[in-house]
């Protein structure tokens, strides 16, 4: 190619339509800068606007202009009979959602702007110091504050001291009022459900949002509980928890301890079943969770209906084995009175894992067999020689009952012991076993005195202090409808857990039902008791 012919090619115009797409990209980078532009200074005009804020309210015109929604919504109200004070009630909260949205934003920006911008931890002011937008999920919708944040030299790390003056976690979206509902929904029913009855409250909470936070807040509770329980490492920390009771008790009173266990199913190895099953492996699904309860027997009553109440106990519940209960318990324990008690009960079924943890944990405490786990094995001898729910079993196994309600514990082994020699080699090895599961628990089957009192009691001839045994309970009851009702969440049909999942949830459930909700929620200052 010539030098002309080179010349005349880059003089030559580019097609029309390829200048036409030059044109329209270069239009579209100039709106492109000037909506950048327009944003960046209307996001300078907001922070400027908010950091002027002292205080949230609304301005004369805008309640004004609610009060004009509100009149309109509750004359349209007015002229549909057929509605009732539900709809009256949609409608009032509907028309209040925006007001209450901008006072709340308003009173959360006053107080980020009134917050020190220092380090939380050494209280020493904050370096390079700048201004940063966040938008927060509340109850009343989306809000937008403006907080200052620094970097500490000494801790080496940013700070936002707004955050941590409004209780606002971390990379997480959520208000402290929607993360406490986030927890307590989810901790009672699955996500779906719990979106559900979230918009019913008026609030917009997706089935992610609910399950993420409450995930959150059950690794806040459980941080919070291993704070708690590290405090039994020092003297001076248990004094503090046994510090924590309703001051003295008024008289001498019995701290009842019940303990139990019950299954839950987690994704072990999931979707390598087939694997295992192959190397003549069994999948784990099934894992136990301990459980316990605790409460003082002066604080069982019972109701009109003569049913049993307990007006104020302590929970216990972990995956995480024997050790985390053992500890858990004793908390408890301490925090219901363990060190105040004239004497500790603890009643459980025959497991011989709770009797060695009361052996180490409770080692004066009495000891005391479920009567009614005790019959069950009697009956069970009597189904197994004459047939589940026969004459010849019931009159075979009343006798034994009886004696056991006696303390005759001797004599219904010594009477499984001459039955032996006469069953099948199939029959004397399920006889020994129950034989020797009456031998093992003879010492905690002492049910006579009770029995006797409630006798007393009810014919109005019990003394003072039979008034008082009476009040003992003889099974573990309370721990058997505690575990059944953490399987109402914990064990529908078609769950599938994983151990950080379900920890995290029954932590929660924990702190509710112990009353300590507060202790995560500050904002929330329940008085509900759960029993």
């Amino acid at each position: 190619m010539t030098n002309s012919s080179i010349a005349k090619d880059k003089t030559r115009r580019a097609p029309a339509k390829v200048r036409q797409a030059i044109r329209q990209t270069q239009a579209i980078n100039e709106q492109l800068t000037d909506n950048i532009m327009a944003e960046g200074g209307a996001l300078a005009n907001a922070a400027a606007k908010a950091a002027a804020l002292s205080k949230g309210g609304l301005t004369e015109a805008e309640i004004q202009v609610w009060v004009k929604d509100l009149d309109a919504r509750l004359a349209v109200m007015a002229q549909h009979p057929e509605q009732n004070l539900g709809h009256l009630e949609e409608q009032i909260a509907r028309s209040a959602k925006e007001p209450l949205r901008l006072v709340a934003e308003r009173a959360a920006q006053a107080k980020a702007n009134a917050t020190p911008c220092c380090c939380r931890d050494c209280q020493l002011p904050l370096v390079s110091q700048k201004y940063l937008a966040r938008t927060i999920d509340s109850r009343f919708g989306p809000l937008r504050i403006f907080r200052g944040y620094g970097w500490c030299p000494q801790c080496q790390e940013w700070h936002f001291p707004a955050d941590y003056a409004l209780g606002l976690a971390k990379k997480a979206p959520a208000s402290p009022y929607l993360q406490e509902i986030s927890a307590l929904l989810v901790s009672k029913m699955p996500p779906e459900q719990a979106c559900l009855v979230a918009e019913r409250l008026g609030l917009d909470l997706s089935r992610c949002t609910l399950d993420r936070e409450a995930r959150r807040q059950g690794l806040k509770a459980e941080l919070m509980r291993a704070q708690t329980i590290a405090q039994l490492d020092t003297w001076e920390g248990i004094q503090q928890l046994a510090s924590q009771t309703d001051g003295p008790p008024a008289q001498p009173f019995t701290l009842i301890i019940e303990i139990d266990a019950w299954n839950i199913r987690e994704r072990d190895d999931w979707g390598q079943t087939k694997a295992l099953r192959e190397q003549n492996k069994k999948p784990e699904r099934w894992h136990w969770v301990y459980m316990a309860t605790v409460f003082r027997l002066d604080h069982r009553g019972q109701t009109a209906g003569a049913r049993a109440l307990i007006s104020q106990r302590g929970y216990v519940a972990t995956r995480l084995g024997l050790d985390p209960l053992m500890h858990q318990l004793y908390r408890e324990a301490l925090r219901s009175g363990l060190g105040q008690a004239k004497q500790v009960l603890v009643i459980a079924d025959g497991a011989v894992w709770i009797w060695n943890l009361v052996k180490d944990r409770f080692p004066e405490a009495r000891q005391q067999l479920d009567l009614w786990h005790a019959e069950e094995h009697l009956w069970a001898v009597a189904n197994d020689l004459h047939g589940r729910g026969t004459p010849e079993a019931r009159s075979w196994v009343e006798p034994l009952l009886q004696q056991i309600r006696e303390d005759q514990t001797t004599l219904v082994i010594a009477t499984l012991t001459e039955l032996k020699p006469r069953l099948l080699q199939a029959q004397q090895e399920k006889l020994q076993t129950q034989i020797q599961y009456f031998e093992h628990n003879a010492h905690r089957m002492q049910y006579k005195e009770v029995i006797a009192a409630r006798a007393a009691l009810e014919s109005g001839t019990a003394t003072d202090e039979q008034i008082k045994l009476a009040n003992q309970p003889l099974g573990s009851g309370a721990i058997e409808s505690t575990c059944r009702q953490y399987q109402c969440r914990f064990k529908r049909t078609g769950q599938f857990w994983t151990m950080v999942g379900d920890e995290a949830l029954m932590c929660l459930e924990t702190f509710w039902r112990n009353g300590r909700w507060h202790e995560l929620y500050p904002h929330a200052k329940s008085s509900v008791a759960l029993n």
